[in-house]
């Protein structure tokens, strides 16, 4: 009887490691099934709202920034990356989005939003370093002028990239040249007139 007590005792015994091993198994988690992810794609564009009043704008932004991505949110760049949220009065004309200037004479718009904050808005995306490297121009004119004084906002082709350097030459001495043109006229209306020196 003993061996059949062995027997029964170890068959006992692995009965109860095989039960203790499946309670295991039980126990831990089962491995969650990965959800299947889906794109969500947007039935209208992002601008829509603005078009539908800047019909100008239609066809949206044209040249690089119609291909590139917001650097800051890694989306497509819409009108409110550039030119903020408008207000519920935006359509009664009221002036809350950012508005660029495209000279210095357009005073209005620097009234509004000063050359730095246009320029801020640009370089949110665009960084210093590397306009510099493209030109060093954009050091001494970043502070005076806004970007869009020199680039065009929505082009088909912005003319200013890979301008040939006689152009780029052209430039500076067409716009200094009218800058020289109008300091020597403020100095001439400044000048006391010959005749009314003499008396």
């Amino acid at each position: 009887m003993g061996d059949l007590t062995m027997d029964f005792l170890r068959l006992m015994l692995m009965a109860a490691m095989l039960l203790t091993s499946l309670q295991g198994q039980a126990a831990e988690p089962a491995a969650a099934p990965v959800p299947a992810t889906h794109e969500v794609e947007f039935l209208r564009s992002a601008d829509k709202a603005c078009t539908d009043c800047h019909k100008e704008q239609r066809e949206g932004m044209h040249g690089k920034h119609g291909q590139a991505t917001n650097p800051n949110n890694l989306a497509p760049i819409t009108c409110t990356n550039c030119h903020g949220q408008p207000s519920p009065q935006h359509r009664e004309g009221v002036k809350d989005v950012m508005r660029f200037s495209h000279s210095l004479k357009d005073k209005e718009s620097i009234k509004l939003y000063p050359i730095s904050e246009q320029n801020g808005v640009c370089m949110s995306c665009h960084e210093p370093k590397g306009l510099r490297e493209a030109l060093w121009a954009h050091d001494v004119h970043a502070t005076k002028l806004t970007c869009s004084s020199c680039h065009q906002l929505h082009p088909a082709k912005e003319p200013m990239v890979a301008i040939p350097e006689k152009s780029r030459i052209k430039l500076c001495v067409d716009c200094h040249s009218k800058q020289h043109e109008a300091s020597k006229a403020r100095q001439e209306q400044s000048k006391p007139e010959a005749g009314k020196e003499a008396s």
